[in-house]
């Protein structure tokens, strides 16, 4: 097997046995890189001399048995809003196109320590927001990749990096994954430090997880969860041990709340999720019809004015002496925001509390919620980045969700279903999507049929 095609749990298993470098696996995934990235566009920067240079010197440590950690010697890409210390961090803008910033953001500096390589940084949607990112989805060069992680998204799913940074403020993590036929996993609000991380909404954003399995997704976790001094959002919760945990045998409780997701889905998404469901009931799983909160009905208003007015207020700033500089549909969005009614806010915030409420008392019969991921397949053109409607409800109270591919539309782009699971409980969360992993994802790789 060519190295690139390994996933992240294979590739550090590999290198732990020295059965693989990490020189070999770089090249292999530089190669790839310098196949696929004239048409893909998912790299802003290839930070390829000094990840050459580390993975000879993580080469020798691993001869001598000087590992580390779980990742050591395995080249990982980076969302362009993660500070990297003497490495660009642009955000998909001109603003920033020569920012150098003096530090690592903290989940950064977690992978170095755990051993990564940083590979370099993935393109983005302008400040994480709505300017679409050059990037194409590697399944059809005509359609969305999604955002705003456009970049991870696509890198992973054609094997240029075996995992990558994104974010979540909306749908940034969860959209992309479904439409590049990947793993995504958004953990809860607080679990992963946002330390150096450019804000979108300081109230709403989370770090993502971009992996091709659950296994990968779990490791991944279990090397970055953890509280930061430096970010007083996060908390000292537990870190359970992810993978080892994954194959626990306990039927999965699954509640299925129909009434919106059902209502919003094309017809291919429909029937791929109703085959979803009779699958995992066919394989044990305990399904049953949810009733949403009564406080979902206002969720994707108040969703966006706590988002648009936190983004605005973030930029007010700098708007107002290089206002030319930013995209149009951020350009646009930033004077209306700031007209936000402090009302409009504050209720906005008061309807979350309850929305949170409300489903953690929900969610109680359930270990986890199944829904289509994504209203459509990935939309046509690269004007916009889709529709975040199924996943921003979970950005907005803050709770963990993970996309596993389902399977592919008759023109051969891939669907995914979505698990909401409980606050800091991705250990349940994690066990039910990789049952759905077995039993749904399809055995089939990225094709361009531009």
């Amino acid at each position: 097997m060519d190295p690139y095609k390994l996933t992240l749990t294979q590739a550090s298993r590999l290198i732990h046995r020295k059965e693989l470098t990490p020189l070999e696996l770089l090249e292999s995934l530089l190669k790839r890189i310098d196949s696929l990235e004239p048409q893909l566009h998912a790299w802003v920067t290839l930070d390829r001399d000094n990840a050459i240079t580390t993975a000879k010197t993580y080469s020798k440590e691993a001869e001598k048995g000087e590992l580390r950690g779980p990742l050591h010697g395995i080249p990982i890409g980076i969302k362009d809003i993660f500070y990297t210390k003497n490495l660009k961090t642009t955000g998909g803008s001109k603003l920033l196109s020569d920012f150098i910033p003096p530090y690592d953001a903290t989940v950064v500096s977690k992978l170095r320590a755990a051993g990564a390589i940083i590979l370099g940084k993935t393109q983005t949607t302008e400040f994480a927001l709505f300017d679409p990112a050059p990037t194409r989805n590697p399944w059809n060069r005509k359609h969305t990749p999604g955002g705003s992680s456009s970049g991870s998204a696509a890198a992973v799913s054609t094997g240029m990096c075996p995992a990558a940074l994104g974010s979540q403020t909306g749908g940034s993590t969860i959209r992309p994954a479904a439409y590049c036929g990947i793993i995504g996993l958004k953990p809860t609000y607080g679990r992963l430090s946002r330390h150096g991380v450019i804000p979108v909404s300081f109230t709403l954003d989370h770090v993502g997880l971009l992996t091709r399995t659950v296994e990968d997704a779990a490791l991944l976790l279990e090397t970055l969860a953890g509280q930061d001094p430096l970010d007083p959002t996060t908390y000292s919760q537990p870190i359970p041990p992810y993978r080892t945990e994954l194959n626990n045998p306990t039927t999965p409780r699954i509640g299925i709340p129909r009434e919106f997701f059902w209502n919003h889905s094309s017809n291919e998404v429909k029937e791929n999720i109703e085959t979803a469901q009779k699958r995992l009931a066919d394989n044990g799983a305990e399904l049953t019809e949810a009733k949403l909160p009564r406080s979902f009905q206002a969720v994707h208003a108040a969703h966006r004015i706590i988002m648009t007015t936190e983004a605005a207020t973030y930029h007010e700033e700098t708007f107002q002496t290089r206002k030319e500089d930013y995209r149009p549909k951020l350009r646009a969005l930033i004077p209306a925001a700031l007209l936000t009614p402090a009302s409009a806010y504050l209720k906005s915030q008061r309807i979350r509390n309850l929305f949170i409420r409300e489903t953690d008392s929900s969610l109680r019969n359930y270990d986890c919620y199944l829904t289509p991921a994504t209203p459509t397949p990935a939309p046509e053109g690269l004007e916009s980045t889709g529709d975040p409607a199924f996943n921003a409800p979970w950005s907005f109270c803050g709770f963990p969700t993970i996309t596993i591919p389902s399977g592919l539309t008759k023109n051969g782009l891939p669907l995914g279903i979505q698990l909401v699971g409980h606050p800091f409980d991705e250990q349940h969360l994690l066990q039910t999507a990789h049952r759905c992993e077995k039993v749904l994802t399809p055995k089939s790789e990225p094709h361009d049929t531009d």
